[in-house]
């Protein structure tokens, strides 16, 4: 094996500090600097995310979240007047204007067409605002289940879309299950044989909307 002179004075063997500065420059500095690279980096993507994650939809009549739907669609009801005495499958009409706040659920009804309006790929611009529910227009009833939750409230109207010329087909019916959100169950040709039966029966046939 060759030998290796070491110059005077140094002892590679001994303390830390009597290294050559260039063995400290290449071995040490390197690691110092890619760990702080690397939190840096870290630090960077959790404030990039935070800055552009979605933080949902305003009030002004758009979508809720993927997971809870928007609290809009869920409008207070007044006590089942069948409450203490109900007989499931029978079916109640019920006035609007007896609902707690009548503008609340006509805005529910409203927003499930602007919802459903963006989904098929129309104006993304279409708010809950920009629909009326036609006035003379809305039926309202439900079927008693044999609890609150199971409770069908149905609703029919027509509708007209601010801005649109095309708006979706009429006659439009919604159905709620007990104080779950308002649904679309259908709309145009075809839509009032959702009714069910027993309401049918409570309104002597198809009411005005089915018919316009």
């Amino acid at each position: 094996m060759q030998d290796v002179e070491v110059p005077a004075g140094v002892d590679y063997a001994g303390d830390r500090s009597a290294r050559p500065v260039g063995l400290l420059g290449t071995r040490e500095f390197p690691l110092i600097a890619v760990v702080a690279a690397f939190l840096v980096a870290v630090l960077l993507g959790a404030g990039i995310g935070f800055a552009t994650a979605d933080r949902g939809s305003g009030s002004g009549g758009g979508n809720g979240t993927a997971d809870a739907p928007a609290p809009q669609l869920s409008p207070v009801q007044r006590a089942a007047p069948w409450e203490t005495q109900r007989v499931p499958g029978t079916a109640n009409q019920l006035q609007v204007t007896a609902e707690p706040d009548p503008v609340a659920l006509r805005l529910a009804l409203q927003w499930t067409v602007s919802d459903e309006i963006k989904k098929a790929g129309g104006p993304a611009t279409i708010t809950a605002d920009m629909v009326t529910v036609k006035g003379g227009m809305l039926y309202f009833g439900a079927v008693e289940g044999t609890s609150a939750a199971t409770d069908e409230y149905w609703a029919i109207g027509r509708i007209e879309v601010k801005g649109m010329a095309t708006p979706p087909a009429d006659p439009h019916v919604w159905r709620r299950l007990g104080s779950a959100p308002w649904a679309i169950v259908a709309h145009g040709v075809g839509a009032c044989e959702k009714i069910p039966t027993a309401l049918l029966s409570v309104w002597k046939g198809q009411p005005a909307p089915c018919a316009a």
